[in-house]
This record gives C-alpha cells, sequence and structure tokens, in this order.
C-alpha cells in the first residue's frame, strides 16, 4: 500500500510518499520536481512495519502534510536547470528547455521545475519562459510551474533575473500552481490578471515590487486558494507601503482564499495591526505573517482580535516577540508557530529573506 503526501508553506512545497510491501517500508520525500531521496526499512514483523508506518503517517500530517489520491501520487514532474560546470561547459537553459519540450515526456508533466540558468543576475529565463508559451500543446498536462528554484550559493534571491509572464496566463488556462522566485526585472503581466483555474500563487523575494501587487489586488482569480507573496524591503525592490496591501485584507478579493501568506515584511507590525480585525480572516483557515520583523507591538493586536480564534494556523515563526508574548499566543486555541525567536535586544531587525 502506498501513500503520498505534500507539503507547501512559505519556504517549501515538497513531497512525502511511504509504502509497504510485508515487512519492509520504502520512504520517499524530497522538493516537487525532483526525484527526491529513498529510505528502505525492514522491521521484524509486517505487523511492526504497519505500526510504524502508522506512526510516521500521523507525524507527517500533524506538521501539515496533506495526503493526495492516487492521481496525484502518480503526478509527472521534471527538474530542469544548468549547473555551474554545465555552464562553464557553455550549456543553456534554452537548449535544455528545447529538449525536453522535444522529448516524449513533455507530453505528461504535469509539474514542471526550472531552477538555476546560467548568469541568473545579469539574464533572466524569458527566452526559455516564451518557449513554453508558444508550445503549450506540448505539455497539455501542465498544472504546476516553478521558474527560479535555486539556492543561493546558484544565486542570492535578489539578484535572480525573472521575466515577463504575461502571456503564460492565457497559453496554459489549466495552470493551478505558480511560484516565482526572485522579483529583479519581474512583469507579473501588463495587462489585466485573469485566470479561470490558478489555485496557487507565490512570488518569493527580497523585495516585492508595488506593481506587482497592483496587478495581483485587481487580479480576477476566481481559483485561488493559496497566496503567498514575500514583501521584503525596499533595499531589494519592495517600493510599496500598507495601503497597497489592504486589499489582501478584504473578504471576497479571492472567494476561495484559505491560505494567505504576507511574509518577510519589514512593515510586519503595520500588517498584523491591520489585519487582525480585517474581514478576510473570516474566510481563511491559514494565516501566514512569518520571517519578518514582527515585535510585541503587532503581536498584541493579533492576541486582541476576535477573528483569530477562527482560524486552524497561526504562523508567525522568525520573528522578534518577547518571551512573555510567545507565552501568551501559546495558549491560543489554534495551532500558533512561533519558533524561530530573533534576539529582541537587537536594534537593526531585519526579515529572514533579503539578497
Amino acid at each position: 500500500m502506498k501513500h503520498y503526501f505534500e507539503y507547501q508553506d512559505s519556504k517549501s512545497y515538497k513531497f512525502w510518499q511511504i509504502e509497504i510491501e510485508a515487512n519492509t517500508l520504502n520512504v520517499k520525500y524530497g522538493k516537487i520536481g525532483t526525484a527526491g531521496q529513498e529510505k528502505i526499512s525492514s522491521f521484524d514483523t509486517p505487523e511492526k512495519a504497519q505500526k510504524e508506518m502508522e506512526k510516521l503517517i500521523s507525524e507527517k500530517t500533524k506538521k501539515g502534510y496533506v495526503e493526495k489520491t492516487d492521481a496525484s501520487a502518480k503526478k509527472v514532474a521534471r527538474r530542469i536547470g544548468v549547473s555551474y560546470d554545465e555552464a562553464e561547459e557553455g550549456k543553456t537553459l534554452l537548449e535544455k528547455v528545447t529538449a525536453f519540450l522535444d522529448s516524449s515526456q513533455a507530453t505528461e508533466v504535469e509539474s514542471l521545475v526550472i531552477a538555476a540558468w546560467e548568469e541568473a543576475y545579469e539574464e533572466g529565463p524569458q527566452e526559455s519562459l516564451n518557449l513554453l508559451i508558444a508550445n503549450p500543446g506540448k505539455l497539455p498536462q501542465l498544472k504546476e510551474l516553478f521558474v527560479g528554484d535555486m539556492d543561493s550559493e546558484e544565486c542570492e534571491i535578489s539578484w535572480i533575473t525573472q521575466a515577463d509572464y504575461t502571456n503564460l496566463f492565457a497559453a496554459f488556462p489549466a495552470l493551478e500552481r505558480l511560484h516565482i522566485k526572485g522579483s529583479k526585472d519581474l512583469v507579473l503581466t501588463s495587462q489585466p490578471l485573469k485566470h479561470e483555474h490558478l489555485k496557487a500563487l507565490t512570488i518569493e523575494c527580497g523585495g516585492l515590487p508595488k506593481e506587482v501587487i497592483e496587478k495581483i489586488a485587481t487580479a480576477h482569480l476566481p481559483s485561488l486558494e493559496y497566496l503567498q507573496l514575500y514583501i521584503g524591503v525596499d533595499e531589494y525592490g519592495f517600493d510599496g507601503k500598507l495601503d497597497d496591501l489592504r486589499p489582501f485584507m478584504q473578504k471576497g478579493l479571492f472567494p476561495k482564499l484559505k491560505h494567505l501568506g504576507l511574509v518577510d515584511s519589514e512593515i510586519a507590525n503595520e500588517i498584523a495591526i491591520e489585519i487582525a480585525q480585517a474581514s478576510v480572516l473570516e474566510q481563511l483557515e491559514t494565516l501566514d505573517l512569518s520571517m519578518g520583523t514582527l515585535s510585541d507591538e503587532g503581536g498584541r493586536a493579533l492576541l486582541d482580535s476576535s477573528k483569530i480564534a477562527g482560524l486552524k494556523k497561526l504562523d508567525l515563526h522568525y520573528h522578534y516577540l518577547s518571551n512573555d508574548m510567545i507565552k501568551e499566543f501559546k495558549k491560543l486555541s489554534i495551532l500558533v508557530d512561533v519558533t524561530d525567536q530573533q534576539d529582541t535586544e537587537d536594534e537593526w531587525r531585519y526579515p529572514a529573506v533579503t539578497e
């Protein structure tokens, strides 16, 4: 018997799979779009293997992993990128994407991850993105796209040069998840953003431009359930203010929205104070204000809010809350993540992700 789970939060999108055969457990795990790692364990009896599987599944579900259907477990994923050595040899992302589209696997892929490309600090993936947009017929099953999945050793997040996604939405009307990492030269769309089936949108960066925020705030996304925006700092691209984020705090902007993340912000206290009484809390299951400069000022506003009790989870990890306030949050009846406390005595406070 096989069980397949997925987990997505402000920092990751990954899978975990467990399969039992007699007295053996086979566990696979890793980032979505990769083959992942594998661990095989043997037990004295099938009963002990079954008990261990149930224990592991319980641990994963408590951490927020969600079990998917058999169809989801069979999802075909592909990760394409250019390593440092390949770049030194002159290989390019465009060449790899071209080869992928010409392969027989392309028509089966549901999840596509574009990892590092050559000189990402200077050039964006525009040509490769344009090639995908020009060939939707070769990707009939595509449901998920992640562009820019690279670590700091490959390119600092604020240095990642992005692209213009204007034509992506019309080219892939069945797309359900879009994750973009990096905001340098990012154009989400030069037109009004409309998409009937997009369920999840994540933009991960050191600073989110006001223009991108406005495009999302005025978008027609009736199926959107998950929105995760890294607000960041002005030094690395955030040129907005609280007023630009207020539309996201209104109930009904995205009727199906269950998860709202306004994370990694240098104005985390302002956001917390404003959203504590916002109508959007009436429809949310998860509110994520993590990785920012949240202190007791914003924390008190959240604690004093009667609307917070309607959430299933409040994520505040990486914060500048005092020990006393952390204790108050732990008394709430909902799940609250207040891990990764920063030095509250530090005069200079920064979000978790900037450069």
